[in-house]
């Protein structure tokens, strides 16, 4: 059996990488799309693993002095996939399965 993925609190996260939780919600606004944290269902922040790799990228790329903006264009000019060499069908495959991986966690959760 598949070992079951952590998700993290926004909490655990700004701990973990050292980025106040301000930050953080500006960054899933800013990198809208990008950036997609998944949800419980009372609207909290659950972040996964490729959630956590995406923003220590944006917070690697700030710290050598890199815009926002260009951040955003790097991304979005599909060198993404260079950052984490995926296709795009690969990322969509992950985010899709990271919203099924939510439900299945919730779902159980509940019961």
């Amino acid at each position: 059996m598949e070992k079951q993925e952590k998700l993290l609190s926004i909490k655990e996260v700004s701990l973990q990488l050292r980025i106040p939780k301000p930050t953080l919600r500006f960054w899933e606004k800013e990198f809208e799309g990008i950036l997609v944290p998944l949800r419980t269902p009372g609207g909290q922040r659950r972040y996964t693993f490729e959630n956590i790799a995406t923003i220590g990228q944006i917070k690697e790329l700030r710290k050598k002095g890199m815009k926002l903006s260009d951040i955003k264009r790097e991304f979005s000019n599909d060198n993404r996939g260079n950052f984490f060499n995926e296709s795009k069908v690969d990322l969509l495959a992950n985010k899709v399965a990271e919203i099924v991986r939510a439900e299945v966690y919730n779902f159980f959760k509940e019961e």
